[in-house]
């Protein structure tokens, strides 16, 4: 929806900056909003697979939070800080099908 919004207004702002013969909207912040569109693109583009992966020692639960004085709680279990990490999703469904056999 935002990012609709952002196109909709780059659209109209070069449109009347082509029109006049200065431009009615500063160059640099169209410029500007046109890199915000290219920043949103590739933050939705980004693959999130990929990331690292941090689940309860106890319960293996990927439900964990970190709180005002940065400690990781398992919500699941109640644990703090007793975290597993794991190089990315994959690997943390790998082992979890290891451990049912």
């Amino acid at each position: 929806m935002v990012l609709k919004k952002y196109r909709e207004l780059l659209k109209h702002m070069k449109f009347y900056n082509n029109l006049s013969p200065f431009p009615v909207f500063g160059t640099e912040y169209v410029e500007d909003l046109g890199n915000k569109i290219k920043e949103i693109m590739n933050d939705k583009l980004k693959d999130y697979d990929d990331e690292s992966v941090v689940a309860c020692k106890h319960c293996k639960s990927l439900h964990v939070v970190s709180d005002e004085i940065d400690n990781t709680i398992c919500m699941r279990c109640g644990a703090i800080n007793e975290l597993q990490e794991f190089e990315n999703i994959y690997e943390y469904q790998k082992y979890m099908k290891l451990k049912d056999e």
